[in-house]
């Protein structure tokens, strides 16, 4: 059988001789950083900065809308759970957003996931305001 090593020496001693077995593979800590985004020009941060302010401001008119039109058909949506009025509300406006933020020379094509719940957010969070508001 063969001796186990006995550690020989002080506490500084190990934590030296253990840096010095990390430092060792310094091509995997090169690989693992990020590669580097270029600056964007100041005419693309002027857009991006239009494009948000029309990313919030587009649904929340689109969610007063919805909230004057909820109040004024009241009688027309009685009868249905508040959740279904919800639902449909999100899916109509989804699509009008889909389709017209072409006009709007927004690319909605590139929406990913975050994109459409923030904006739908939005809608809902006015839609209910506002009616909420209208109905008191």
């Amino acid at each position: 059988m063969a001796k186990k090593e006995k550690k020989v020496g002080n506490k500084e001693d190990q934590r030296l001789a253990t840096l010095a077995t990390t430092q060792e593979k310094p091509s995997e800590k090169v690989a693992k950083l990020p590669t580097k985004v270029k600056p964007k020009s100041a005419a693309e941060r002027r857009k991006d900065r239009i494009d948000g302010i029309i990313k919030t401001v587009y649904p929340s008119i689109l969610g007063t809308v919805a909230g004057f039109a909820c109040y004024y058909t009241g009688a027309a949506i009685a009868p249905y759970p508040w959740h279904f009025v919800m639902l449909s509300v999100i899916l109509l406006t989804y699509v009008i957003q889909k389709y017209t933020y072409t006009f709007l020379k927004i690319d909605a094509a590139s929406f990913k996931t975050k994109d459409w719940f923030y904006v739908e957010f939005m809608v809902v969070d006015f839609w209910l305001v506002t009616w909420t508001l209208l109905l008191n």
